[in-house]
């Protein structure tokens, strides 16, 4: 990529993505792979007024090594020191960037599934309270992708450079618009639109069928479909994810009844899963099966109960830029927005009416709102995909009819 494609890219994320306010803190993480990208993203938000700005390193390889040579109880350490940083980031209103880490996961050296759950759930424990306040939308936070050599072999093949997948990128990233923030703001406002349709129908249950799934999801009255850009508590919009496709809700976690299968490789826990099939029972999933993965599955199910539960369900139209290019990219941010999926972990409590007032784990079950340490999208979508909602007032309206919207 040339420098000025790069800092065009940077400053979509900086003042579009996280919205950033002059006099703010940013925290971007990153993998060793794409910090050029990190540094293009620290250098934009200083030029848009940021106070300071840290870079966080993500390294699987050297997190491989921890795995290796600590016991379970080691692992549960966290210094003191970041919950300090946690507490100023909350209390001070930073944003976060996360640059997923495509390249990491093609480089690095055997992970141990059953210490990285460990791990990762002291992690998620620790830094509890600012991750309730960025899933609330109570501060921005933008998750993104950055190209990179490993990761363009891995997408187009092994003759394919990172200015090959770049050029796959541009159209869906909207950097091929005159104005790509506008653009982006065009976007949005057609994903309101499909919003604003779906909440005035009163949905009671969606119903998925294809030719690998048959399955019922139940809704509360609460529930409100969300998605685009989000607002903050000011009234700022931010971009959660660049790019997003996806409308979504959080779906009453003690209904769902039936059986659905994954279409598109899916990280869990640093392991890929493929061709999973969840059956659930009165909200539950009871039974599993994964065509690879299947370790890696029976670890994310013992972290909590709440693994169990669908957190989030979310529709995209195959005829969206990354669906259009017929790729899988290995990238949850992408391969999420290419195809409806399903979250299974925590909801979010913004994709519910008056949601922001549910402070407590009690007060979330009370509203059927799950709760958990994890958050994991699973993509469900295909292009023989038929939903259909079922209405409180006793209506059935198919929303999506192979794979594409109805409206």
């Amino acid at each position: 990529m040339n420098q000025q494609e790069i800092e065009r890219y940077a400053d979509l994320i900086i003042r579009g993505g996280i919205n950033l306010q002059s006099g703010k803190g940013v925290v971007i993480t990153t993998g060793p792979g794409t910090y050029y990208f990190a540094r293009e993203l620290s250098k934009s938000a200083y030029r848009h007024g940021a106070s300071y700005v840290q870079v966080m390193l993500d390294d699987l390889d050297v997190l491989a090594s921890r795995l290796e040579h600590q016991d379970e109880d080691a692992l549960k350490f966290n210094p003191h020191f970041l919950k300090a940083f946690d507490y100023e980031f909350v209390s001070e209103g930073w944003s976060n960037i996360r640059i997923d880490s495509t390249e990491e996961r093609l480089d690095h050296a055997p992970l141990d599934g059953r210490k990285n759950q460990i791990l990762g759930k002291a992690k998620r424990q620790f830094s509890e309270a600012k991750t309730k306040k960025l899933m609330r939308h109570q501060l921005p936070w933008c998750v993104c992708v950055a190209p990179g050599p490993l990761w363009a072999k891995q997408v187009l093949g092994d003759g394919a450079t990172t200015d090959d997948l770049m050029k796959v990128l541009k159209p869906i990233l909207l950097l091929d618009a005159d104005d790509p923030l506008q653009a982006w703001k065009e976007k949005a406002s057609l994903l309101q639109k499909r919003q604003d349709y779906l909440n005035e129908l009163g949905i009671d249950t969606l119903h998925y069928q294809s030719s690998k799934s048959d399955l019922t999801i139940g809704f509360t009255e609460r529930a409100r479909f969300t998605g685009g850009s989000e607002t903050l508590p000011d009234g700022r919009a931010f971009f959660a994810n660049l790019p997003t496709e996806e409308i979504f809700t959080t779906p009453d976690n003690l209904r769902a009844e039936g059986y659905i299968t994954t279409t598109k490789p899916v990280e869990v826990l640093n392991t890929t899963t493929e061709e999973v099939r969840f059956v659930f029972k009165d909200g539950k999933v009871v039974d599993y099966q994964a065509k690879k993965g299947q370790d890696a599955l029976d670890k994310f199910f013992a972290i909590d109960k709440g693994t169990r539960r669908l957190g989030e369900v979310a529709l995209v139209d195959e005829t969206s830029p990354i669906a259009k290019s017929n790729l899988i990219f290995n990238s949850i941010l992408l391969d999420e927005n290419a195809s409806c999926h399903l979250a299974l972990g925590e909801g979010y409590p913004t994709a519910l009416k008056d949601g922001a007032s549910l402070d407590t784990k009690e007060q979330l079950q009370e509203a059927h709102c799950n709760t958990s340490l994890m958050h994991v999208d699973f993509m469900v979508g295909s292009q023989d995909m038929k939903i259909t909602a079922h209405t409180r007032d006793g209506r059935q309206i198919v929303i999506m009819e192979d794979g594409v919207f109805t409206f």
